[in-house]
């Protein structure tokens, strides 16, 4: 960066160098501290951070300017996350780990980040990618983990699994079965856990908490939805080769000098 750059106050609201847009992969996670706050407080909270951080953001053009940022698909209020994703634009190319580094700085507990790639390759939006979803449940006390081995390989053996799923209009019978790529009982030591891998994103989306509703209207168990926690695991997305892959692999750089690499 030339003596000029350096002397460019990048927070300074509608700074944009033309063309000149590098977009980082932000992976981070969303914790106990932070389960309660919405999508919007998450996207003000990144805001305030980069402007402490004094990273070089890109700014919107036009009579509101804002910051460059979008992020993957929201998670439910409640839930917690280690596999969330943002995508970041930059008016500077830097490195991929001064961004993690300041950001870690300035972000309040419950929000770390654990990634950040510099996108090199052509590749889908953080939030278009999408196509799959790997989540933990940790069940209520009802759903014991004798009852759960006992019946999860008849729950998902059912020719059809329905369940009232919610349009914009109004509510549908929908078979969710074929969105459901893997449903694996992970209890240990008294601690009921499900593990569930479904499908997510534009075209095909199912979230957590309607596949364990309807697990429980299997078991004959009432369902309190409060009572049942939801941890996200991972966003992935599908590679040419048909592979899923988290949102963040394969697409760019952890260090500028790999650059030279892929040329």
């Amino acid at each position: 960066m030339n003596k000029e750059a350096k002397q460019i106050d990048y927070t300074k609201k509608g700074f944009t160098k033309p063309k000149e847009h590098f977009i980082y992969r932000i992976k981070f996670t969303k914790g106990e501290e932070v389960k309660f706050i919405g999508h919007l407080d998450v996207m003000r909270l990144f805001q305030r951070a980069i402007k402490r951080a004094k990273l070089p953001v890109a700014f919107s053009q036009g009579f509101n300017p804002h910051q460059l940022l979008s992020f993957a698909s929201p998670l439910t209020l409640g839930a917690t996350s280690q596999g969330e994703y943002g995508d970041f634009e930059m008016a500077e190319k830097i490195e991929p780990k001064i961004i993690m580094t300041k950001l870690n700085e300035t972000l309040p507990k419950g929000i770390q980040v654990l990634d950040s790639v510099l996108i090199t390759k052509k590749t889908q939006s953080a939030m278009a990618a999408i196509e799959g979803a790997k989540y933990m449940v940790y069940a209520d006390k009802q759903l014991t983990e004798s009852l759960l081995k006992e019946n999860l390989e008849k729950y998902i053996g059912q020719k059809e699994i329905l369940i009232m799923k919610k349009t914009k209009n109004s509510e549908k019978l929908t078979d969710i079965k074929q969105d459901i790529f893997a449903i694996e009982n992970k209890s240990r030591q008294g601690e009921t856990k499900i593990y569930l891998y479904l499908a997510a994103g534009s075209k095909r989306n199912l979230k957590p908490e309607p596949v364990i509703e309807s697990l429980y209207a299997f078991l004959g168990l009432a369902f309190y939805k409060y009572a049942i926690k939801y941890h996200r695991i991972e966003l992935l997305r599908k590679t040419q080769e048909g592979d899923m892959v988290g949102l963040s692999e394969g697409i760019g750089v952890h260090d500028l000098s790999e650059i030279e690499k892929e040329i």
